[in-house]
């Protein structure tokens, strides 16, 4: 008796899943305009693909400030 109520628990957590994974793709997009996550996986512009958009992913002042913490990261192994 309880292998068939185990068995009909698993079924209808299957069958739940599978109707909640139809729902969520006829769902529309939560956000507008670009988006960082590509054919589900998050993207990482580019050096490049950031000079073509003309933005720089850090400042000069960030880019030192990285560099010094990094330094003394790496001093402290």
């Amino acid at each position: 008796m309880s292998t068939k109520i185990v068995r009909g628990f698993a079924l209808a957590l299957v069958s739940l899943s599978v109707i909640s994974i139809a729902s969520a793709e006829e769902a529309p997009p939560l956000h507008k305009g670009p988006w960082p996550i590509h054919n589900g996986r998050n993207h990482q512009p580019t050096e490049n693909e950031l000079r073509a958009l003309q933005l720089e992913d850090v400042t000069p002042d960030q880019a030192r400030e990285i560099d010094r913490l990094y330094d003394q990261l790496l001093r402290k192994q």
